[in-house]
């Protein structure tokens, strides 16, 4: 027989091919992997039981849609391009498959996710194998990693808190929100620190050996640690740190801190302390105002006998006589006395006074107008800050001169009559609080002076004359219009008297507002 056999001369080797062809279907039927076969019209022809369930379809309602209306015009578009890739390339070889996913809403409207590889069948010019794989599960899994690695992401970053991470080499990582506020870098120019730039020198070395050590928490932690960080400008802030570092087993890959800003919290235990220290001022004001209003009381009846003696027994003997002048030292003492005793009254509160409601800015000018020709003044320039449109009080106008006039004459006789006095008027506490400030650049106080400011008799110019009462006068007298005064001084940088009155209900302002800048003296 010439020619080569064919498979009718070959009964065996045809019933074999049979039995492998029957073997591939067979295999491609119970294969989990989804196997389309579509045309050069891109019409499918056959689809797997695997591909059935992956599209959601049975295999009846598949034969004969175009791959578009299945797999998505972008997935056909891709396929596509590689089909015209491999025609162009080398040889007309096919390139290799690229994974491309797709997501098929079912008819039972489940959400399904597939992987999809391609190849061209050479025998079949024109035809497109693709191969689906379910990654369903898979993808939600990412999309729950992904939600979690968000929610983790927004925790971060909303923390008011500064967090920050750096690996092994001291390279920031992770640098939050809360840090950047608090620090005051941008991302971005924090990952291109060494995270040792936002701690004095030594800091950073002494942190990682605490965290080492068991005795700040444990072995890799450090809890409460109060530390001062620096800021991009280079200022130095008080930070709590709670940190630690994180293994991969036994191996240390990074450290993280949480940082607290300290400075709101410093600033709220100082003004703790300050109204702490304003009660027992208060309390010890109290008690001296009542001892004050008995003394006064005592006195005054005598010391009225002394000076109508006096003034009598000097009628009597006249100007000429040699005791006159020991008298009208007499009669100038007593007086002073006198005075005394009215101030150590009105200290005690046993003065009464209307109140109405009191413009601050027109008190301030008014006392001004009262000091600025007196000598004490001639070398002393007053700037005026005054807020326009500043809210009324309840007081008494007189009282209130008092007040303001003791502290500007105190300012002028610590500034020796040369100087400059500032007086600054603002709102506090948006409108419901009324601020007067009254600042020298004098010599300022010592602290152990600063503390008795205020107490009755207490004076630091006993030989200038000074009964030490009218600062303490002027204390009550805010005290009684619901206000607050507290002074700030520190050697060398003179002394600022601020006060605090509550605000009275708005009305209409009157009287002539200073502009802010306005200078007198």
């Amino acid at each position: 027989m010439n020619g080569p056999p064919t498979p009718a001369d070959n009964p065996e080797e045809m019933a074999g091919k049979r039995g492998l062809a029957e073997f591939i279907f067979e295999m491609v039927d119970n294969t989990p992997v989804g196997v389309l076969l579509m045309n050069a019209d891109n019409a499918l022809e056959y689809a797997n039981p695997a591909a059935c369930r992956i599209l959601g379809e049975e295999f009846r309602t598949l034969i004969g849609r175009g791959a578009a209306d299945l797999l998505g015009a972008d997935c056909v578009a891709a396929l596509a391009a590689r089909r015209r890739a491999g025609a162009q390339a080398p040889g007309g070889g096919v390139p290799l498959p690229d994974p491309h996913v797709i997501e098929v809403v079912t008819r039972a409207g489940e959400d399904k996710f597939a992987e999809v590889t391609h190849s061209f069948p050479a025998d079949r010019p024109g035809y497109t194998l693709c191969f689906l794989t379910d990654i369903t599960t898979r993808k939600h899994l990412e999309f729950e990693l992904q939600r979690q690695n968000n929610f983790f992401h927004n925790l971060i970053e909303s923390s008011v808190d500064g967090i920050i991470a750096a690996d092994m080499k001291g390279r920031i990582i992770l640098f939050n929100s809360g840090a950047q506020n608090m620090l005051g870098y941008s991302k971005e120019e924090a990952y291109e620190l060494h995270v040792t730039r936002l701690y004095p020198e030594g800091v950073a070395r002494e942190l990682l050996r605490k965290m080492r050590s068991d005795d700040y928490g444990g072995r890799g932690k450090l809890l409460r640690h109060e530390l001062i960080g620096i800021t991009k400008d280079g200022h130095h802030i008080p930070m709590s740190l709670s940190g630690g570092i994180i293994y991969d087993g036994k191996t240390e890959v990074a450290t993280f801190g949480i940082f607290t800003d300290l400075r709101a919290i410093r600033k709220i235990e100082q003004d703790l302390e300050q109204t702490s220290k304003a009660l027992v001022q208060s309390e010890k004001m109290a008690g001296l105002g009542r001892l004050a209003a008995g003394v006064a009381h005592e006195i005054n009846n005598p010391m009225s006998g002394i000076m109508l003696y006096s003034n009598l027994i000097l009628e009597q003997l006249g100007e000429s006589h040699h005791a006159a002048a020991d008298l009208k030292i007499i009669v100038h003492e007593a007086e002073r006395c006198k005075q005394i005793v009215n101030d150590l009254l009105e200290f005690s509160h046993q003065t009464g006074h209307e109140q109405a409601a009191v413009d601050v800015n027109e008190q301030v000018r008014k006392s001004l107008g009262i000091l600025h020709k007196q000598p004490l003044f001639d070398d002393v320039e007053v700037v005026l800050k005054l807020e326009e449109g500043l809210s009324r009080i309840m007081g008494n106008a007189i009282r209130l001169n008092q007040v303001f006039i003791n502290i500007m004459v105190n300012a002028a006789q610590a500034m020796k009559g040369s100087g400059v006095l500032t007086v600054t008027t603002r709102h506090r506490s948006g409108r419901h609080v009324v601020e007067a400030k009254i600042a020298d650049n004098g010599p300022g106080m010592e602290k152990d002076v600063l503390a008795q400011i205020f107490d009755p008799f207490f004076t630091t110019k006993a030989n200038d004359g000074g009964t030490g009462l009218g600062l303490s006068v002027s204390y009550a007298i805010v005290k009684e219009h619901q206000g607050t005064i507290h002074v700030e001084s520190e050697p060398g940088a003179g002394s600022t008297f601020i006060l605090h009155f509550p605000a009275a209900p708005p009305e209409p302002a009157g009287g002539e507002i200073l502009s802010p800048d306005t200078q007198l003296g």
